[in-house]
Formats: C-alpha cells, structure tokens, sequence
C-alpha cells in the first residue's frame, strides 16, 4: 500500500467520522427542538439579589447527567455572568442572549461533581433543577468568585418565596 493510498484511506476515516458526528448532533437538536419556545428571554426588571460570574457547563434533563439538551443558548459550554433575582436566575453566556430560568415554575440546587463533559473536585459543581416547558432539566455552572454553598442557599431560599 502506498502513502497515497494510506492517507486517502485515513482523510476518507476522518470524514466519515466527522459526518457522523455531526448528524448525531443535528439528530438531537431536532429531538429537543420543541423546548426552544419554552426558552425565557425577557429578564426581569428587579434588582439582583446575587450577581457572579462562572461557567455554564451544560442543560442535561434532570437525573440524567449524560443527556444534553441542545437548545438556543444552552447547548455549549461557555464563560456566563449569573444572576438571581426573585423571578428566578439569568443565565448570560458569552456572545448568547441571556434567558431566564423561571423561579415560578419550580427552581432548586444542589451540588454536583460530574456532568457530560466535564468532571471536577467533589460538588465543585452548582446543579440548578428547573423546568423548561414540561421538561424538568438540571443546568450546571462551575462558580468562580463565589462560594458554590452561597450559591445553592440563595437558590433554594427562593423556593418558599415563590410557591
């Protein structure tokens, strides 16, 4: 086999890969494409009570850590400035509209260690439980100025002001 044949074979590989990649991803966008209009855009008007910045990691639905959402701004991981405000927690991922992950609809917290694609110290992770239509999903974040305890008790307080 000669070097020509060799490296056609791995280039033609690399493609097939490549395309299958891309049509699992487009496959799952399309199996999730509903939850798009259950996306809040409009932020709220109030103060926040709590404002830092992080990563958002990733919306997996809820007790299924290895099950992506892909849906508007959710579906990459990215640098994000958080807020909470007593509507609920805003989510401002770099270079994407910020949503609204809404306090009414049932919002909680807790911590985590690992999602898809991404595994840190134990409960390095802040784990938010919240509703995005009829789908409950969990949204992480990696905290980064904050103390992720602060983070869950401010979360969780909200429970009670909101129900």
């Amino acid at each position: 086999m000669t070097q020509e044949i060799a490296a056609s074979m791995m280039i033609a590989l690399a493609l097939l890969l490549l395309g299958l990649a891309w049509w699992g991803w487009h496959n799952r966008r399309r199996r999730f494409h509903h939850l798009e209009g259950a996306l809040i855009r409009e932020l709220p008007g109030s103060p926040p009570l709590l404002s830092f910045d992080g990563l958002y990691v990733a919306t997996t639905v809820a007790n299924k850590p290895m099950d992506r959402i892909p849906v508007g701004p959710l579906s990459f991981r990215a640098k994000a400035r958080f807020s909470l405000h007593p509507e609920g927690m805003v989510i401002g991922a770099q270079g994407e509209a910020p949503v609204l992950l809404d306090a009414k609809a049932g919002i909680q917290a807790g911590l985590a260690t690992w999602t898809i694609d991404r595994v840190v110290e134990p409960e390095g992770l802040v784990m938010i439980r919240w509703s995005l239509g009829q789908t409950e999903v969990d949204s992480y974040l990696r905290v980064t100025e904050t103390n992720p305890n602060a983070v869950v008790d401010a979360v969780n307080s909200m429970r009670g002001k909101t129900e």
